[in-house]
């Protein structure tokens, strides 16, 4: 984990910055590359596989030139100081740490925002730059542009988690008090929170404070997605699973990805005449056995070295 020391909004670079010029000069632009920012401001569409599920997420990503300047932008927020119960966006922090946070949980709430950065509006994003940024208007419009496309936060930005934690900061703090008054743990992954008590707690009447919370920024939750757990039950936490026995586990949709993913992998592997498929394969399959070590270093050695045999084998 990254030890560099955190420091107030206040110290950041892009805190009262007062002229287009010196923004140029903080994203590593000349100023007349500044000025034409709407030719620059391009991006592509593609489909990833949502965890868990068959269905398909949609994913707006900046082009080369848009996402070194947003990685720039990144950066210079990066070591502002933040609240704890933020995971996401947290350089050194990971799904994993959200999970780790609820081990002493043994009843818990998860709550999902409802197509959450759709909702993650421009204003939103200009209030944050000009309020908590203190920058001035055209400057605030500048950043705005940057980082946001057709008036929302885009989903597959370097910028985008962060982003919409500030433009939402009240709302998650607000939620954080909420939390702290009912005596749970809070944690936030980008539009995930889990709520978590050793002791049982009111969850109808904290869902329903958080449930006025997020509709008093323009927000809700996804009510199918709402899931309380109790003691003896195993809980579900952004990628992982947290056993009765405060145990962190690697879920089950992964495990079977894993196996099934290694059975479809087995019969390419004397097929010289697909190689593109196999390399695949072999791609997914390495980062669902990477991701479940990261929960669990000891599972599947002899997957992961017939897999690692076979990779080398297609190198050669």
């Amino acid at each position: 984990m990254n030890n560099r020391r955190r420091y107030d909004i206040s110290q950041c670079a892009l805190y009262k910055c007062n002229t287009r010029r010196k923004l140029a000069n903080l994203l590593s632009l000349d100023y007349s590359s500044l000025m034409r920012i709407q030719e620059i401001i391009t991006y592509h569409a593609f489909e990833t596989e949502k965890k868990g599920t068959d269905e398909k997420r949609a994913i707006t990503a900046p082009d080369k030139q848009l996402k070194i300047i947003q990685r720039r932008i990144l950066y210079l927020l990066r070591y502002v100081k933040r609240p704890h119960w933020l995971i996401s966006s947290e350089k050194g922090k990971s799904y994993i740490d959200n999970g780790k946070a609820h081990l002493n949980g043994r009843y818990a709430l998860t709550i999902d925002i409802r197509k959450f950065y759709d909702n993650c509006g421009r204003e939103a994003v200009y209030s944050f730059f000009s309020n908590k940024l203190k920058t001035p208007p055209d400057v605030s419009k500048l950043l705005t542009d940057i980082v946001t496309y057709n008036g929302r936060i885009p989903t597959g930005c370097p910028t985008s988690q962060i982003i919409a934690y500030y433009a939402y900061e009240d709302m998650f703090e607000e939620i954080a008090e909420i939390a702290s008054a009912f005596g749970c743990a809070f944690t936030l992954f980008v539009d995930d929170m889990t709520f978590s008590s050793e002791v049982p707690f009111n969850k109808d009447k904290l869902g329903s404070l958080i449930d006025c919370a997020l509709r008093k920024y323009g927000h809700k939750p996804k009510y199918k997605k709402v899931k309380y757990y109790p003691k003896s039950a195993s809980k579900p936490v952004t990628g992982t699973i947290i056993t009765p026995d405060n145990r962190l586990e690697i879920p089950n949709n992964l495990q079977e990805k894993i196996y099934y993913g290694f059975q479809d992998l087995k019969r390419y592997i004397d097929n010289t005449s697909d190689q593109n498929e196999r390399k695949k394969k072999i791609s997914a399959l390495n980062g669902w056995i990477q991701a479940a070590r990261i929960i669990d270093s000891d599972r599947f050695p002899e997957i992961r070295r017939i897999v690692q045999n076979i990779s080398m084998d297609c190198a050669q």
